[in-house]
This record gives C-alpha cells, structure tokens and sequence, in this order.
C-alpha cells in the first residue's frame, strides 16, 4: 500500500517509485485495451493476442526494472538500495498481468453498465411510444362511434337531443383531456363508462335491460384510461344491436382495497352473421390486452368467455 511503500522508502523516493510505474503501466494499460483488445481478441485472433500482451507485459518490467536501475543511489535510503539489489527484469510480471486484468474488467464492466442503461432508457422510450400509439388508436375509434350513436339517437328521439349532447360533451371532454394522461382518478373513469350506458339507455329507451353498478369506493385511486370503453362498445355493439328482441347488458365495477374488478356481460347478437358475436382476439380487445401488458404486466387477470346466451368479460387490477 502507498503507506507500506512511504515507511519503506520515505516519501519522496515513495512518490518517484510511484511515478515510474505509473509510467511504465500507462502504456501497457493503453496498449492492451486500445489496440490489442479491439484488433485481435474482439476478432478472435487469440494467439496473437496472447502471444503480444504477455510480451507486453515482459517489457513493462524490464522496462521497470531498468529505469529504477539507472536511478543515482546518491541519498537512496538503504532499504531502497536492498530492494534493487535483489530484484531481477522480471520481478513486476506478476503485477503487470494484474493490472491487464484488472483494467480490462473495470473498463468493460462499465462499458457493460452503460449498455444496460442504455437498453433500457431505449426499452422505456419504446414502450412509452406503444403506448401512445394504443392511446391514439382509441380515440378516433371512440368518437366516431359516439358521434354514429348521436345521429341516431337524434333520429329516433329528438326530445332528448340536448341531453344527449350535454352527455356526449362530457365523454369528448375525457377522452380528448383527461385521457391524454397516463393515470386518471378512478372515479372519472368510471363516471366516464357511466355517461357511455346513460346514452345507450336513452337510445335504446326500455326495449332491453341494461344495468350498471358501482360496489366500493373508486375515490383516491388511479388507473390507466381507457381500458374498459372496448369491453362496453363491444356489448352494444355486438350484442344489443344484433339483436330482434329481449336481450341485455351488465356493467359492474367492485373496488376492493387497491384491486378493481370490471365485469361485463351481454346477450349475443342474434343475426347469422358471425361478425354479429365480438371476438376476443379483434383489433380492439388485442390493443386493450396488450396495453395492460405493457401497464400492468403482472397485476392484472383479464378472461373473456362466451356460451349460448352471454358473453362475459372479467379484468382485475392491482392499482
């Protein structure tokens, strides 16, 4: 150690031992990893850079050695004198493979680091990117939808024209303000899939039953937007709207300490037209499974069945 060498050989011939392996090192250190490394061992030319770096090591010691050879003795303290009497060239080959190994795996171990952060700011990067890409996917989607509902509601009860539209201004001011955000209060978001079945209650009047039902409390809660919209749309979509008569949709949401659980379930479309019954594996039920994916990749359970009268979908998240 520096304590070791300065009760040894006092500290200014402590500090001139210092500096000549310092500069016998620095080019073996710069040597290895700047040339020899990237040249021959990163090309797997392994002989050649066996055979160069162990030769490289034999001259940074005989190198060593004769530079504190040709050092005036004049003042040297005795212990000093001892200590290059008895010392031969190859006395430093042990220390200088340490320091080849040593600098090759502090050098490469950082470089190693810095990848890894460098993966995973890109990973961050790319997830974010998806996931605004999903986001965007929903809205236009959304709207339009909405927007069809809106005419038809106005054709069928133009009574109930302003408050459709009062309803249908809520919805757009969420999906285009507040669903722009990467977490919502719970609450909006179930107040937002609330004021969606408020207008298909009022287009569909009382032909069919459509429940909804909140049990616990969303307040103080957050979650990511626009996950259950889909599930929703679809039990209209494909359901109620296939139908000729009778027929109905339940939306209930159970907030259980930090886990909500949506359940939803609708009366299958009666059309002969496949298309009438909503598949799990369509465009909008892969772009919702895949941003629980990326958002909530192992806190949440999502099952989607169907027999011969509902089709059900369960999602449970952990918040």
């Amino acid at each position: 150690s520096m304590f070791d060498i300065i009760n040894l050989f006092g500290l200014k011939y402590s500090l001139l031992f210092i500096a000549i392996t310092f500069v016998t090192q620095a080019p073996l250190v710069y040597t290895h990893l700047y040339f020899y490394v990237p040249r021959f061992l990163n090309r797997k030319m392994y002989l050649v850079y066996f055979v160069l770096t162990i030769v490289s090591i034999f001259v940074y010691s005989y190198l060593n050695y004769g530079l504190f050879q040709i050092l005036p003795q004049k003042g040297m303290p005795d212990r000093l004198i001892r200590y290059l009497e008895i010392i031969e060239p190859n006395y430093d080959i042990l220390e200088g493979l340490i320091v080849v190994l040593l600098t090759y795996s502090l050098k490469y171990t950082l470089i190693a680091f810095i990848t890894q952060n460098e993966l995973l700011r890109l990973q961050k990067e790319k997830l974010q990117l998806e996931l605004n890409s999903l986001k965007a996917q929903v809205h236009p989607h959304f709207l339009f939808n909405t927007l069809n509902n809106l005419y038809s509601l106005t054709l069928k009860n133009s009574n109930k024209a302003s408050e459709v539209v009062l309803k249908l201004s809520d919805i757009m001011r969420y999906v285009l303000y507040q669903a722009n955000e990467d977490q919502v209060e719970l609450a909006q978001e179930i107040s937002f899939i609330n004021d969606y079945i408020d207008l298909q209650k009022i287009r569909y009047a009382s032909k069919y039953s459509i429940n909804f039902e909140v049990i616990g409390d969303p307040k103080d809660k957050k979650i990511a937007p626009l996950l259950f919209i889909d599930f929703v749309e679809n039990a209209f979509k494909h359901g109620l709207d296939k139908r000729f008569n009778d027929g109905s949709v339940t939306v209930k949401f159970t907030i259980l300490n930090n886990e909500v659980i949506f359940e939803c379930d609708n009366s299958l479309g009666q059309t002969e037209d496949d298309h009438s019954i909503p598949k799990p594996g369509g465009k909008g039920h892969i772009n919702v499974q895949r941003r629980l994916e990326l958002i909530y990749p192992k806190t949440h359970k999502l099952s989607i069945n169907k027999n011969q009268e509902l089709y059900t979908v369960y999602l449970k998240i952990m918040l």
